[in-house]
């Protein structure tokens, strides 16, 4: 996804901190601009550029050697698990009456050597054991399973031997339907049997498999969602990886963040999200950091610096349905819990010999204080150490 440059990818917020200015006469008519260091509250942000997305997306990709011979969608139509979504072109279905016709010269062939036997009434005898044999082999296991039931009192003595009755009859069926069949294909010799059942059947197995690949031409939707990507038409040869349809699950919303690497070693699972994007008009709080991707990726910047990433997935509120799958958002994540911290305003900081420096006004005097800085908070900066709240921190001065 495209990122904007973030410029400063942490934000902090400061909540109830006022930084109050006023003009203070020293004791020998000087006059300062001052103003009076406060305590505020602050958090800590990591800050990127986010895309509405959903939590189930399917993208379906041209395969390079087959035509698109049906599809019947349009963007934005809402499409059902289990529909058709398109199908590929093929010549399966010349391939499968090629076999058929096989199979009927196959049979003439054999009519012949069955003595005038009707071919498909001993295809349909042989079907008809084939049948039987699963009946048999399916009740003989329920049999087995009654015998476990009935020796720990847990069925009567009447339901198994309605099983055991209900497997001689299926024997019974068994060596009707053999001899029916011996009877149709008598004075035929075994070995021609064997051959003809043999071509017949591998070639009722080519069908089959036919059939197999002549589904696997079609692709249907796996989840309810709406389709948000369409790139292909009827009688298009999509390239290989094209996407060529995309489908966002009609589940849940959420946000996925492509974070700088070592900003995404600071979120943890659970922790609160925002969406602050004075842009779009879009504030969104109490979001809450679902999962961090584990695969990182490299991806350029907008000035061609290469910038190591990875994808934060965050929820999003019943509030955002509405929001377009794709849509861009500025998205924040606080990595830091809300403390207090003195501030005063950058511009009261001088540097010497790498250390950093304020005025401020004791007695009517200034007098050079030095301090320890923390974190920025927009126009001001943290003061860790060398100020006390309610001191009046010199920004300039002015002759009386």
């Amino acid at each position: 996804m495209n990122k904007k440059l973030i410029i400063g990818v942490i934000i902090f917020s400061v909540l109830g901190a006022g930084i109050f200015y006023f003009l203070t006469t020293g004791n020998v008519g000087e006059k300062y601009n001052t103003v009076e260091v406060k305590e505020g509250e602050v958090e800590k942000y990591v800050e990127a550029t986010g895309v509405v997305s959903s939590k189930n997306v399917r993208a379906y990709y041209g395969n390079g050697t087959q035509k698109i011979e049906e599809i019947n969608l349009a963007l934005g139509d809402q499409v059902e698990k289990g529909q058709l979504l398109f199908k590929y072109e093929d010549q399966l279905d010349l391939e499968i009456q090629k076999v058929k016709k096989q199979i009927d010269a196959l049979e003439a062939t054999y009519s012949e050597a069955l003595s005038g036997a009707d071919v498909e009434n001993v295809n349909n005898a042989r079907i008809e054991i084939s049948k039987i044999k699963k009946s048999l082999a399916l009740a003989t296991s329920n049999k087995e399973s009654l015998e476990k039931l009935y020796n720990n009192d847990a069925v009567s003595r009447n339901e198994l031997d309605q099983a055991i009755s209900n497997i001689n009859q299926l024997r019974s069926n068994l060596a009707m339907a053999q001899n029916n069949y011996n009877q149709l294909v008598k004075g035929v010799s075994e070995h021609t049997k064997r051959k003809y059942e043999a071509e017949i059947d591998a070639l009722l197995l080519t069908i089959k498999s036919l059939e197999n690949n002549k589904e696997n031409s079609k692709t249907y939707a796996d989840i309810d969602g709406l389709v948000t990507e369409l790139d292909t038409f009827e009688g298009d040869t999509p390239s290989p990886g094209r996407i060529i349809l995309e489908i966002h699950g009609s589940s849940e919303k959420i946000l996925l963040v492509d974070f700088m690497v070592e900003d995404v070693r600071k979120i943890k699972v659970g922790m609160k999200g925002t969406i602050q994007d004075p842009k779009l008009g879009i504030n969104m709080d109490g979001l809450i950091v679902e999962k961090l991707h584990p695969k990182a990726f490299e991806t350029q910047s907008e000035l061609g610096v290469k910038e190591n990433r990875q994808t934060v997935e965050i929820s999003l509120p019943e509030s955002a349905k509405d929001l377009a799958y794709g849509l861009e958002v500025d998205a924040q994540v606080m990595v830091e819990d809300t403390r207090t911290a003195l501030l005063i305003p950058k511009g009261a900081i001088y540097q010497q010999d790498l250390k950093k420096y304020v005025k401020v006004l004791e007695d009517g005097k200034p007098v050079e204080k030095e301090i320890t800085t923390g974190i920025e908070v927009n126009d001001n900066i943290e003061v860790i150490e060398g100020l006390t709240e309610g001191t009046l921190v010199i920004l300039n001065y002015q002759e009386d």
